[in-house]
């Protein structure tokens, strides 16, 4: 019987050992309980979904940050080089601006690393959770369907009692219409049999 407050416990490493997928990415997953309709994984699922595109959001916000430091680092780089040969001074203030900029991307960049960094766990996390959801529901729905399951049982085998007798009758009748046919064939003829037959049965 299938208990409806029963806890799942599972161990992370064994997550870990069998290498269990991101669920919202498998296709056995999505075409079994994609379209659950059940509330707990409906809601580990949004949570699981939204920690991935913020995972995908700060991944493409890195990698713009890293281009743009690049780009202020070559603009540091040609204004230096301006400053020093030809002994300027009117870019020493853009060239601060340029320094400003290159401290507001490096924290920039601190922040987005140590968010990817953090990001992994609460991935493994909320995976976790809609792996309970999941063997939850699945677990309910695998009661149900055993309840389903018997009354179906018992109506095949029903059946199959039905055609073994339906078989022997119908092997019976044959077993008649052969002998009576050979006891007829071998006292009358086959000429005669013909005969018969044609007028008989016709």
């Amino acid at each position: 019987m299938f208990s409806k407050n029963f806890q799942i416990d599972i161990e992370k490493d064994i997550i870990a050992k069998n290498r269990i997928p991101i669920l919202i990415k498998d296709a056995t997953w999505l075409k079994l309980f994609g379209d659950a309709g059940d509330k707990l994984i409906n809601n580990a699922r949004k949570e699981l979904e939204a920690l991935l595109e913020k995972q995908r959001l700060a991944e493409a916000q890195l990698k713009e940050k890293n281009r743009d430091k690049k780009r202020v680092m070559n603009k540091i780089i040609m204004l230096s080089d301006e400053l020093n040969n030809n002994q300027l001074k009117e870019g020493t203030e853009l060239l601060g601006e340029y320094q400003q900029d290159i401290y507001t991307l490096n924290d920039e960049i601190d922040n987005l690393t140590f968010e990817l960094e953090m990001l992994p766990k609460e991935i493994r996390e909320a995976n976790l959770n809609l792996i309970k959801a999941t063997i939850k529901l699945a677990y309910k729905k695998l009661a149900e369907w055993e309840g389903s399951l018997e009354p179906l049982s018992a109506e095949i085998e029903e059946l199959r009692n039905k055609l073994r007798e339906l078989i022997d009758r119908k092997n019976d009748y044959e077993e008649k219409i052969n002998t009576t046919y050979s006891f007829l064939h071998g006292m009358l003829g086959s000429k005669e049999m013909e005969k018969l037959d044609k007028d008989m049965l016709d």
